[in-house]
């Protein structure tokens, strides 16, 4: 073969790109965003309705009402520990409501045996919840994650009695009044107003402060504990002191809704903490902060305190209701519908257990 005979010599291989799996690739991702971005939108928007919401209805409604939201957005932060507990840790505690009266007694006999000053009842309850917890949770985290369970929900029945043999059967009124400053236009005789603001300023920056706390290295390592904690300490991550101290803020902000309960009411009193309010608290934090529902983020506790302040006063206003017997009164009482909740929500969760495992078939 001679020289003019030989095949030409062959290039480089031309590039070919295929266009259409990055393009579906760039929608996919593009899906991801948007679902991201979705929650937060809702989140601002449900941000935005409550401030409006808390502007406007101490000026509008009564009284009495305004007590009940002021109680309400007190809940909001034992709801917050509670979510803080289960749905960031993996643990569960059925005694959150003596943690809550545990502050509340603090904080009062603080001001009235000590004479702390009125603003300082708060920070109180929010020491003695810390403590209170750490007590029970330094024995209850060395063992299996059923037995805090089990440990609060012993303390959630004996507070009453304790309280009762401290205390006395009668209510303790605390010594002190929170009189509205003659800046805040605040008429004297208004003073509901201004205790709902006081209680709403300490919600809003327990809220901010939680959230910076949660959003940081602290808050992935606590969802390493619950995920993968054998992997979580080969890293160096102290898993039993990293859950004490998660049991110990969840158990402090449930004293620091105890400390602001006193706010509005000014009293303390055994009935205010029965064994039902801590079961209470574990079905709607268990109802409310589901994922199957969205309930991945802090807003959900806002629903769950409106239940639980806000429904019984709904059923006391419907005398007609709790006053039925036989089976209508059964499916107007407030427990019967407390497990059509949980019912609904079980399914809601089975609903989406099966649409993932079919996803990923």
């Amino acid at each position: 073969m001679t020289e003019s005979e030989q095949p030409p010599e062959q290039g480089p291989a031309p590039l070919v790109f295929h266009l259409e799996p990055r393009v579906a690739s760039d929608d996919a991702a593009a899906g991801q965003r948007e679902q991201k971005r979705l929650p937060g939108v809702l989140t601002v928007a449900a941000l935005v309705v409550i401030t409006a919401l808390a502007i406007i209805v101490p000026l509008r409604a009564s009284s009495t009402f305004v007590t009940d939201v002021t109680q309400l957005a007190a809940f909001c932060l034992v709801f917050a520990g509670l979510w803080l507990l289960t749905h960031r840790m993996g643990l569960l505690s059925i005694g959150h409501g003596a943690l809550t009266g545990c502050g509340a007694y603090a904080a009062l006999h603080a001001v009235n045996d000590f004479g702390l000053p009125l603003l300082a009842m708060p920070l109180v309850g929010f020491v003695a919840g810390c403590a209170f917890g750490a007590l029970l949770g330094i024995p209850a985290l060395r063992l299996p994650k059923a037995y805090l369970a089990l440990l609060t929900l012993s303390a959630a029945v004996a507070f009453p009695i304790v309280l009762r043999q401290l205390d006395g059967p009668l209510p303790v009124t605390l010594d002190g009044e929170f009189v509205p400053p003659a800046w805040s236009g605040i008429a004297p005789n208004d003073e509901h107003i201004w205790e709902f603001w006081i209680v709403v300023a300490w919600v809003a920056i327990a809220f901010w402060l939680l959230h910076g706390l949660l959003a940081g290295p602290i808050g992935r390592a606590l969802v390493a504990t619950r995920d993968e904690p054998t992997a979580a300490a080969t890293f160096g991550v102290p898993v039993y002191r990293l859950r004490l101290v998660g049991v110990s803020l969840s158990s402090g902000l449930a004293g620091l809704a105890g400390g602001l309960m006193l706010i509005p009411v000014n009293f303390n009193d055994q009935s205010l903490y029965p064994e039902e309010l801590s079961i209470k608290l574990f079905a709607l934090t268990i109802a409310f902060g589901s994922t199957a529902i969205g309930g991945s983020r802090l807003i959900t506790t806002v629903p769950a305190a409106t239940v639980l302040v806000l429904l019984p006063v709904w059923l006391i206003d419907r005398p007609g209701w709790v006053t039925q017997g036989g089976w209508i009164g059964l499916v107007k009482s407030e427990f019967f519908l407390y497990a059509v909740l949980l019912l609904v929500v079980a399914y809601a969760r089975g609903r989406r257990a099966r649409a993932v495992r079919s996803y990923q078939a």
